[in-house]
């Protein structure tokens, strides 16, 4: 097992020796909780929070919130003050530090039982964990991504009223039906002409001639070409998860577990390479070439708008791009669905104990931006404090309104019973309760891997190559990728 305390830490533990022994005696406080955030997105809605938390309690909370680049050094210095935080927020690759040093109560530390079985709730692949066991927070919310579509632009292509049948045979369609389809999409965007395409065995047919809606269409995919990351980091992630189960297992793997990238990298470019060549733009068609990786055609924005605007098919994105479409058009926004992007792969690619090339293809990644986490170094008084503050927070009628409508947060513990304004978070709730749902190892890879290798390669080599991408490229990258990862990780 890898060491995964820093140097650093070992200042910060000599720092916190005496508040160990005191078991941090309390001082005398005029709140009962202090809570440390770092969404600072959020600041105001804590503030009125923790105001209609008093009014219905009579229990006084303490918000101090601080951006995420000047947090953990902030934080440090708070955690070894006499007014302490007795709850706070982290994300999972600053928490190895916050756990080490003694600071963070896992569920079984937790004497609420209403609160420790809420904690016991959290899906494997959302867990705040050390060492790869345990969970040590609840968390903020959820954020997903995959491949969004209008569903009204589907039932068009498909001469339907209802998508429930073609959605199920989606999700359990191979890669191979995958690309049938979207051959089948793109014969149809040319020239309205109906196609033949099977899914999970089931045959289907584009209809014969276009709509209001799709008459627009000039592609299958919106593509932000010009964004190194939203291939660096999103896309990176689906050969990532064939190798790493989750961030724990990357930051706590030996560097030559990454030497199985290789495969799944390749066979990633692979992928792109056939995607890429039914890409949508503003005005036709994008092909291959400079135009592909220019801002203005194929920036983050003009993607969006793209698909907005009713000229793709598909965006590979996430839950949190509601928003933008809604700037575009607000019909469009409300009728979106999330289906799972399909890979190119093996079982015999994937190493990661339970997972297949089936339960990849009918999953999407989601993960948690920050965990709430009480600090097992308050007084005991204090933690039962902040348990009931956070228990109220995640379960009453006042907590879970901040959350869904205040926060416009994904509840973790949401059920079919919610219903969010964001049809793509409530896309999201359908995926966690069906626990179709991959992990974001991506989160813990070596610092740029994704946008100064993976990434730039993809951005730099091949979208602006208009011919078949050649094997003995891809290899090349695929090689330089993991050479990249392997040596990041030694400088851990």
């Amino acid at each position: 097992m890898r060491n995964t305390i820093k140097g650093t830490f070992i200042a910060f533990l000599a720092g916190t020796s005496i508040l160990m022994m005191t078991g941090c005696s309390k001082a005398e406080k005029d709140y009962d909780v202090y809570f440390f955030n770092q969404k600072s997105e959020i600041a105001e809605s804590l503030n009125d929070l923790a105001d209609k938390y008093e009014e219905e309690t009579g229990k006084k909370v303490k918000v101090f919130t601080v951006g995420t680049t000047e947090g953990s050094e902030t934080m440090r210095s708070e955690l070894k003050s006499k007014e302490y935080p007795t709850l706070f927020s982290s994300n999972a690759i600053a928490f190895e530090e916050w756990k080490s040093a003694g600071y963070a109560a896992g569920a079984a530390d937790i004497s609420n039982e209403e609160l420790k079985t809420l904690y016991e709730s959290v899906p494997d692949a959302l867990k705040l964990q050390f060492e790869g066991e345990g969970n040590y927070g609840i968390p903020y919310n959820m954020e997903g991504y995959g491949l969004i579509a209008d569903q009204q632009m589907l039932k068009d292509i498909l001469d339907t009223e209802e998508l429930e049948a073609f959605t199920e045979d989606y999700k359990a369609a191979d890669y191979e039906e995958f690309q049938s389809m979207i051959t089948a999409l793109d014969t149809f965007i040319k020239d309205g002409s109906s196609e033949e395409f099977k899914l999970n065995g089931n045959t289907y047919r584009t209809a014969e001639g276009k709509t209001e809606i799709t008459e627009n269409l000039n592609g299958v995919f919106a593509v932000a070409g010009a964004e190194k990351w939203t291939y660096g980091n999103h896309f990176g992630n689906y050969p990532i998860s064939t190798v790493y189960s989750n961030v724990y297992d990357v930051r706590e793997s030996e560097p030559d577990k990454a030497d199985g990238l290789k495969t799944p990298i390749i066979k990633s470019l692979q992928e792109l390479d056939f995607l890429t060549n039914y890409a949508a733009g503003p005005e036709g068609p994008v092909q291959r070439g400079p135009q592909f990786i220019n801002s203005t055609v194929t920036g983050y924005d003009q993607a969006v708008q793209t698909f907005a605007e009713g000229k793709a098919v598909f965006i590979k994105n996430g839950n949190w791009i509601y928003a933008n479409v809604a700037k575009v058009d607000e019909a469009v926004a409300d009728r979106l669905t999330m289906l799972p992007m399909k890979v190119n792969f093996s079982d015999e690619d994937i190493s990661v104990e339970g997972l297949d090339v089936e339960k990849m293809n009918r999953s999407i990644p989601e993960f948690v931006s920050q965990y709430y986490i009480i600090n097992a170094k308050a007084t005991e008084e204090e933690k039962k404090a902040a348990e009931d503050f956070l228990l109220w927070l995640n379960t009453s009628s006042t907590g879970q309104d901040y959350i869904v409508n205040k926060f416009a947060f994904v509840p973790f513990n949401a059920d079919q019973g919610t219903t969010l304004e964001n049809p793509l978070s409530n896309a999201l709730i359908t995926y966690k309760v069906a626990d179709d749902l991959l992990a974001n190892p991506f989160d813990a890879a070596p610092s740029s891997w994704g946008t100064e290798c993976y990434g730039k390669y993809i951005m730099e080599e091949l979208f602006i190559n208009p011919d078949q991408w050649q094997e003995e490229d891809l290899e090349r990258i695929a090689d330089e990728c993991v050479d990249y990862w392997k040596s990041g990780m030694e400088e851990w």
